[in-house]
């Protein structure tokens, strides 16, 4: 896990993962989210079938279109999880943003969904992530 800073005092902690065999996916820790997002760019590499779209809340308060899918096997430290049900939404502005300030790709915010799922405990102080 990592923390990036995008402006003073805005600290954000990130998570390697792997994906399918695929390395290289830095995931935000958004507790906050009520739901897993994946970006729609990276989406297509490990995503199984979507549902049909429709509009939810997103980042900020705006509306923006989503449809559903299960990344069917990923993990974390190297442990593994199970199927995970995300929305699938584009994150272009958010890698804008990351990219002045990091030279991390996100793929998307793991939500309190998985957090509560795997009944997660986060020490920021170690940087740790126990589930």
């Amino acid at each position: 896990m990592v923390i990036v800073e995008l402006e003073e005092e805005t600290l954000h902690l990130l998570v390697a993962a792997e994906i399918e065999g695929q390395e290289n996916y830095w995931w935000v820790v958004d507790t906050g989210a009520s739901k897993s997002v994946v970006d729609r760019a990276v989406a297509i590499f490990f995503v199984g079938e979507e549902s049909e779209g429709s509009m939810a809340t997103g980042l900020g308060k705006e509306m923006v279109e989503t449809t559903t899918g299960w990344i069917r096997k990923f993990s974390l430290g190297g442990y593994s999880f199970d199927a995970l049900r995300v929305a699938i939404v584009d994150l272009h502005h958010i890698n804008e943003e990351y990219a002045r300030y990091s030279d991390k790709k996100i793929a998307g915010l793991l939500g309190s969904d998985f957090f509560s799922r795997e009944k997660a405990l986060i020490d920021y102080q170690n940087l740790t992530i126990l589930l």
